[in-house]
């Protein structure tokens, strides 16, 4: 075989993993992430529960899915130019989707039976993880197989392992290692693990860093991917907010609380990793029971400091760090999407009033070509 051949078949191999690589893209290959920062919401202004974006001052509303089913949990993709979200358009069963920004296409990435939550983007957006039937399953951005992590599938003869049930697991903004909580008779478990560790798993050398447990938990890697934040409620009688770095196992704890006082819950990081904003919760018998506002506290310690006052939820931070966005309930019980600066000051109203609104996430900083 002389020389020409050789290059004209290395030349159509090449084509062919192009083609390839074209058709799992697809539209997503030519997609330019938006010109403005925006904020990815839920509504059902339309008439039914979608996804929508707009701008950071609520300007240019845009309707990313348009079906007649549920669709919820939006999550951008790292390069802003994507969104996760799960819909039971598809027989009924809540499955993962993928979607332009600004809706040219909507996508399935899962197609199993049974019900699909909280899909998270790996920190290189290669990769999605979901919780379905209790257990931690990931899958490529392209598509693929849908591959489970835990309870690792050689641990079904194992009926301790076997039986566990996870709620939530997300990978490190470097994708080396995942965050994840499990449901056991003591409540809930937040852990962290190496990726060798879970796709390798060994019963005999389990190696995964336990953070904490408590009744009521949530968790969320720092920017960085070295610290963990961590709100709990009634961790046998204590209430708070701590900071864990699985490396050393150092834990530093930022607010506590005893008894029937207050707790945390949704810790977000600022971009720069210095802050947590939180949403603080009147405990009673161990129970959240009464949302207090939003608050924020200095990763490195220091007093709470309040925010948003009254039923402020779900707290998020612009790419800078400058602003935040949230929820505030209106007098018919629905909500609306707001901002203000870090401090709380300037609170502006995004939605106004039409529509139930919630679940805000600010699409991340995009770097540009220099």
């Amino acid at each position: 075989m002389n020389r020409r051949i050789i290059l004209i078949l290395v030349g159509i191999i090449a084509l062919g993993f192009l083609a390839l690589y074209a058709i799992q893209r697809g539209p997503a290959l030519f997609l330019k992430p938006p010109p403005q920062e925006r904020i990815a919401f839920v509504s059902d202004r339309g008439g039914n529960t979608d996804i929508w974006t707009m701008r950071a001052d609520g300007s240019d509303k845009r309707r990313v899915t348009d079906d007649s089913a549920d669709d919820a949990r939006p999550a951008w993709s790292p390069d802003a130019r994507e969104l996760l979200s799960i819909s039971d358009r598809s027989g009924r069963i809540y499955q993962v989707f993928v979607s332009a920004w600004d809706g040219r296409y909507t996508h399935p990435l899962t197609i199993s039976e049974g019900t699909k939550d909280m899909p998270i983007w790996s920190g290189d957006g290669r990769e999605i993880t979901f919780i379905s039937g209790g257990k931690v399953y990931g899958i490529r951005r392209n598509g693929g197989r849908e591959e489970q992590y835990l309870p690792p599938p050689q641990a079904a003869a194992i009926p301790m392992l076997a039986k566990l049930s996870y709620v939530y697991a997300a990978w490190s903004p470097d994708s080396g290692s995942l965050l994840y909580v499990q449901e056991t008779d003591l409540g809930l478990e937040a852990y962290a693990a190496e990726r060798e560790e879970i796709q390798s798993w060994e019963d005999e050398e389990v190696r995964h860093v336990g953070i904490t447990t408590a009744r009521n938990l949530e968790v969320v890697w720092a920017p960085s991917g070295s610290r963990i934040a961590v709100a709990f409620i009634n961790r046998k009688g204590e209430n708070g907010l701590l900071v864990g770095d699985p490396g050393t196992l150092e834990v530093r704890n930022l607010f506590m609380s005893k008894g029937d006082s207050s707790g945390a819950a949704r810790p977000a990081w600022s971009p720069d990793g210095k802050r947590i904003a939180f949403e603080m919760w009147a405990v009673q018998d161990g129970t959240p029971e009464r949302c207090l506002g939003i608050y924020a506290v200095n990763a490195s310690g220091g007093d709470p400091e309040l925010l948003i006052a009254g039923d402020a939820r779900e707290p998020c931070w612009s790419p800078d760090g400058k602003r935040i966005v949230y929820t505030l309930p209106r007098e018919d019980g629905r909500r609306d999407i707001w901002r203000a600066n870090s401090d709380g000051s300037e609170a502006a109203n995004l939605t106004q009033g039409e529509g139930d609104n919630h679940s805000p996430a600010w699409s991340p900083a995009v770097r540009k070509k220099s």
